[in-house]
């Protein structure tokens, strides 16, 4: 226990990747907090149900984007896809993010530059700013345990392989809430549906889900786009075929972010993993860099949102091999579906 932070420790605990005698102490601990973490939810849920926390509508229509583990399911990529696509139907969108100070508002700045987006906690405040901004529609991140602002459409990311996590609530597992809260989902979206076997029906998996019936299921992958270095220059991604790399991430999924690398024909000479949301340090940039040299490696490729963290530190012994992958959205089951259900949205915002 002693090479972990106290926060790193329970995080393991948690995510089960630590079992021996003392570990399952703990869990015992975690499991009874998180049976009250969950009657907590589940009241303030029926406050909400029954009129007795109010709900704010906002002037323009709000999709809500969201998922009910922590971290895992590719939110922000999606967040960012789903306003280009609005964009492209003619739409003025605008995101509305906490910030919550893990720099992944940044990372959607630079994802999608033309859309305004508006940090904050308050979340009614800030649809009204986003309005005055000539906003026409919003996209509210990580909306769906928010439930002050209304949504006109409440969009639920789950893992292909793990849509519940571990079975377990908050802080014994990492369900943000107890699973059947799925039931307020409008659209439930499978993600990363290259981790569970090629051609898997979608309806077998739904109908372990526990969703509203009629409920339309999306399955969507991402994949490398290309990857840009330090100075944003841009680069195919087959042009890192055959070259030997090192990836370095700090994200809840990076076996994921392994898998998109390597289709891109790189040879993963080392990988170095950092807990999700991880604060990088000179340090650990120096490791990186000591990594590289190790490796004779060509690149070392990081996620997006780890770089907006890592460009703040000094990085001038690194920058020559250092490139970040872009990814992009896409949806192998249901485009019919989500377009239809965009499209009506639209066409009643307008009418």
């Amino acid at each position: 226990m002693a090479r972990y932070s106290m926060k790193e420790y329970f995080f393991l605990v948690m995510t089960d990747r630590k079992t021996g005698p003392g570990d399952r102490v703990a869990a015992g601990v975690l499991y009874f907090v998180s049976i009250l973490y969950a009657m907590v939810m589940r009241f303030r849920g029926r406050m909400y149900k029954r009129g007795f926390f109010k709900v704010r509508k906002a002037a323009v229509p709000v999709i809500s984007v969201g998922n009910i583990t922590l971290g895992g399911t590719g939110k922000t990529p999606f967040v960012a896809f789903l306003a280009d696509r609005l964009t492209a139907l003619g739409m003025k969108p605008a995101v509305l993010t906490r910030g919550y100070g893990d720099d992944e508002h940044r990372m959607l700045r630079d994802d999608i530059p033309d859309v305004p987006v508006v940090v904050g906690s308050n979340r009614v405040r800030n649809a009204e700013k986003a309005v005055r901004l000539g906003a026409n529609i919003l996209i509210m991140d990580d909306g769906f345990q928010h439930r002050r602002l209304g949504r006109d459409l409440d969009i639920v990311l789950l893992d292909s392989a793990k849509p519940f996590g571990n079975g377990y609530v908050f802080p014994r597992g990492t369900l943000r809430e107890p699973q059947d809260a799925i039931r307020r989902a409008d659209v439930v979206v499978l993600s990363k549906c290259d981790k569970i076997p090629e051609g898997t029906d979608l309806k077998k998996i739904a109908g372990n889900l526990d969703i509203r019936q009629g409920v339309p299921v999306i399955a969507i992958k991402y994949k490398a786009k290309f990857l840009s270095d330090v100075t944003g220059a841009v680069y195919p991604a087959e042009n890192f075929k055959g070259k030997k790399v090192c990836i370095v991430s700090g994200i809840a999924d990076p076996e994921y972010f392994g898998s998109m690398v390597g289709k891109t024909g790189a040879i993963i000479e080392s990988e170095r993993y950092f807990m999700d949301h991880h604060a990088y340090t000179q340090n650990d940039v120096n490791e990186i860099l000591r990594m590289c040299v190790r490796n004779e490696a060509d690149a070392v490729i990081v996620t997006a949102k780890d770089y907006v963290k890592l460009r703040k530190l000094d990085l001038s012994e690194l920058e020559s091999k250092l490139f970040v992958l872009k990814i992009s959205v896409d949806i192998t089951q249901g485009e019919e579906v989500f377009s239809a259900g965009l499209n009506s949205l639209i066409h009643a915002s307008r009418s």
